[in-house]
């Protein structure tokens, strides 16, 4: 009988933290079933310190290539989010702000450099309250016309903010491209670059209205594809449009900062690449 009594290690008791609670800038408002747990009420879940361990794998990882890195983060850090893979890629920003503060405290020590002449990199302290408190998202109240987009003829898009996922691919994409123009410039194909604007594409779209008094709508990705290759380039360049704006919300992470060495107030973005947003 005692083999099936649950054993609570007591050497955990002050080691495991219970965290802060966070909302995430989408509040969840994207997301189906499944990929937050049904405790989650408007975004707001529930971020714990990071262990040691999970602090060495963020700064030897490439998170940016790695969904299994955020799995095994979320799974420790913030176990209400139940599928990391299909998060917003502004939410996963997010969660590298939420980490930090979580761990340790509002206040983060970030490197910089003024483009003054004879500046130096210095280390400045900033607070990282503002920066949550002011995720941007008010216009996702409007969300079903922000993420519409009426094309000349006829059709209508619906529009989707960019997953982690797809977010992913598209880096990889392009990093692949980049690598071979360096190589050899003459060796990218047409089909490589078209294949690279379908991918932001179909990033970004929902789903296609048919257009006219029986319209319907599609949903269907292979459909959606070939559709997306015979559009004209006014309405490849409204769509784009449409996402960019649709997708200005999250996060500001510019910062004011005071040269060290001129002594001017400019303007600094902090970079999310978690490797170095969590060195400092």
């Amino acid at each position: 009988m005692s083999e099936n009594v649950l054993h609570i290690n007591p050497l955990l008791a002050k080691v495991k933290l219970p965290g802060r609670v966070f909302q995430l800038p989408s509040k969840g408002l994207f997301y189906p079933p499944g990929v937050l747990s049904d405790t989650v009420k408007d975004g707001e879940i529930q971020v714990k310190p990071m262990s040691a361990l999970v602090e060495l794998k963020i700064r030897s990882a490439d998170l940016l290539i790695s969904t299994k890195i955020i799995r095994e983060i979320t799974q420790e850090c913030a176990p209400e989010i139940l599928y990391p893979e299909k998060l917003l890629s502004i939410d996963v920003d997010a969660l590298f702000v939420f980490l930090v503060a979580s761990t340790y405290g509002n206040k983060k020590s970030i490197r910089s450099m003024h483009d003054c002449d004879g500046a130096d990199i210095h280390d400045y302290m900033i607070d990282l309250d503002p920066i949550i408190a002011n995720p941007r998202n008010k216009c996702l109240d409007h969300r079903d016309v922000l993420y519409q987009c009426d094309l000349d003829n006829g059709q209508t898009v619906y529009l989707k903010p960019v997953l982690f996922n797809d977010a992913i691919d598209m880096m990889v994409l392009r990093q692949s491209i980049n690598e071979k123009e360096l190589i050899d410039p003459t060796s990218i194909t047409s089909k490589e670059l078209e294949d690279l604007v379908i991918r932001d594409l179909m990033a970004v779209i929902q789903s296609v209205s048919t257009g006219g008094p029986d319209s319907v709508l599609v949903t269907d990705r292979k459909d959606i594809d070939e559709w997306c290759r015979a559009l004209s380039k006014a309405n490849v360049e409204r769509i784009v449009a449409a996402s960019a704006r649709a997708g200005d919300w999250g996060f500001n992470m510019t910062v004011k900062l005071t040269c060290k060495d001129c002594g001017k107030e400019y303007d600094h973005q902090i970079e999310l690449n978690p490797i170095n947003f969590f060195s400092g």
